[in-house]
């Protein structure tokens, strides 16, 4: 009868190790299934993704649970037991907290995309903003409830541990005072609006000019526009610093063209070869319209200055080059020149020069 027992003991412990693999193999049918199945429009949503991770999270606890349930069918002394369900309980703890993790982060990505649709175009950045930073404020909270929980598993008082850490807070404060600085400042980016993600952004204290791509509690990493790297940045430095949003509140840039034409020409005819060059490019808005003013009588020339709005501010360098190239075109057809600097000299009386032989 012992032996039976013995045997069924092994029996359901082979059983629950094959379920256990099996749960492992699963997580890769299930990520396939689902790939399949979101991919019908050929490109992932970010709620999707999530949603991918999670099933493979899941696939981990069943894994771990039906392991668990191998080892403890096996004959063992109740002290290594009871190890053994102290490493099974942190290891639990663990995935769930990632499991709650992503399900929370489907619930907020589910809410931004409801509060998307009730706001205007120009301020979805601002929900993914806020969105970011809920969400790993979110994560940190999680993450320290389960800490809490494994510390009392293993014995730890937790509340003499949290009235040590009040004790010692004024220590960790003055120890940690940069990256508390930098969390508050974290915050205070978002609330007051300064840039959002994917916002084209000027930073002057350190000369640094790109988009906006992520911002965390402590630091907001940006993709520069000359070299596209991804530098970072404390938070602290960009509230005491002077930023320059490029996109927010309103995206439209203005720009110029300057040009200089000899001092014969017809300022009218001028005038009116510079507002059709403008009124034929393609980005050049038409609300508000071109505008050129005559501005001053140069030195070598008769300067103009051609006024436009472009819709964003990563198109006007390209807009600003077509547009120089259709001026001198322009320019050239009907015979308007761009004079070279150059100086008359003039006496007030007559040089008299002479010539000995």
């Amino acid at each position: 009868m012992y032996t039976a027992w013995i045997k069924a003991e092994y029996f359901l412990s082979a059983l629950f190790f094959i379920l256990s693999l099996v749960s492992l193999w699963a997580k890769k049918f299930l990520t396939k299934f689902l790939l399949k199945f979101f991919l019908r429009d050929e490109k992932l949503t970010k709620q999707e993704k999530l949603f991918i991770n999670l099933s493979a999270w899941l696939s981990y606890f069943f894994s771990l649970l039906f392991f668990n349930l191998a080892v403890i069918q096996l004959p063992v002394p109740s002290r290594i037991l009871t190890v053994i369900n102290n490493i099974f309980f942190v290891l639990y703890v663990a995935i769930l907290s990632f499991v709650v993790a992503k399900i929370l982060d489907i619930a907020l990505e589910k809410f931004s995309e409801s509060v998307k649709r009730k706001v205007s175009p120009s301020e979805s950045p601002l929900i993914d903003t806020y969105y970011s930073m809920v969400s790993k404020l979110a994560k940190i909270f999680v993450f320290v409830i389960a800490s809490i929980a494994v510390l009392d598993r293993l014995g730890f008082n937790v509340t003499s541990l949290v009235t040590s850490l009040g004790v010692g807070s004024l220590a960790v404060g003055l120890a940690a005072k940069d990256t508390i600085s930098n969390f508050i400042s974290g915050v205070l980016l978002v609330t007051d609006r300064q840039f959002r993600i994917g916002d084209r952004v000027y930073i002057k204290d350190i000369g640094v000019e790109g988009y906006v791509y992520d911002i965390g509690l402590r630091t907001t990493r940006i993709i520069t526009i000359t070299g596209n790297n991804l530098i970072t940045i404390p938070n602290s430095k960009l509230t005491e610093g002077i930023i320059e949003n490029a996109l927010y509140p309103d995206p439209r840039v203005k720009d110029f063209v300057e040009i200089g034409v000899a001092y014969d020409s017809d300022v009218k005819k001028v005038r009116e070869l510079l507002l059709k060059a403008a009124s034929e490019m393609e980005g050049i808005l038409k609300d508000p319209p071109p505008s050129v003013f005559f501005t001053s009588f140069g030195d070598s020339a008769l300067m103009f200055k051609l006024i436009y709005y472009v819709e964003r501010k990563d198109l006007a360098y390209g807009i600003k080059s077509k547009l120089h190239e259709r001026i001198l075109e322009l320019f050239r057809e009907n015979g308007v020149e761009i004079p070279f600097p150059q100086n008359d000299v003039w006496f007030r009386n007559a040089v008299k020069v002479k010539v000995e032989k």
